[in-house]
């Protein structure tokens, strides 16, 4: 498998990719900055979900929507955290991991992801960033070993609280990874 990873300051709409994903708690949607932005270009769908009940972020929920051209991307997949003050760290790994394999089993090989943190991370957060990154990537193992040429461009927007800690994180994640023919790293 080869690894392309990025770490970028720019909302997830923005970026040409394969498809979108992001973590979503369940709480209103224009609370949550990114979500709101993405929200705010798919012309007020993921609100129009929210207020019928469709998909407001309960715990394991999982949706995929075409993004119809509202985004750069062609898919967006959200999957739900359940509400912020609940979502314990195990809870929040277990839902990171769950988007990995329906990203993998997707096929999707070009993606952006917003992971945000929840309220109680009971460590260092970049520590826990770096951990449920490695999480989704790991997701993957399964499919490239079939494929000798696997080839993951994963470009992950990222809670400005982290902003100072990306250089550790690419080097935890490069360790992570230093087994792979191939893993480059990228700060934006």
């Amino acid at each position: 498998m080869k690894l392309d990873i990025r770490f970028v300051e720019v909302s997830l709409e923005d970026l040409w990719c394969e498809a979108v994903a992001a973590l979503v708690f369940h709480e209103p949607f224009d609370s949550q900055g990114t979500i709101f932005s993405l929200n705010t270009r798919m012309g007020g769908y993921l609100s129009f979900l929210e207020e019928t009940g469709f998909f407001t972020g309960f715990l394991g929920s999982t949706i995929l929507l075409a993004s119809e051209g509202r985004v750069k991307a062609d898919k967006v997949l959200l999957k739900g955290l359940g509400p912020k003050k609940n979502c314990s760290p195990e809870t929040f790994l277990k839902c990171v991991g769950e988007l990995g394999d329906c990203l993998a089993k997707l096929r999707i090989r070009d993606l952006a992801i917003w992971i945000p943190l929840p309220q109680k991370v009971g460590r260092d957060p970049a520590a826990f960033f770096c951990d449920a990154c490695v999480t989704l990537l790991r997701s993957y193992e399964e499919i490239s070993g079939m494929e000798p040429e696997f080839y993951l461009k994963t470009v992950f927007s990222f809670p400005h609280i982290l902003h100072g800690s990306l250089k550790d994180i690419a080097g935890e994640l490069k360790d992570a990874f230093s087994d792979l023919h191939s893993c480059s790293i990228v700060v934006v």
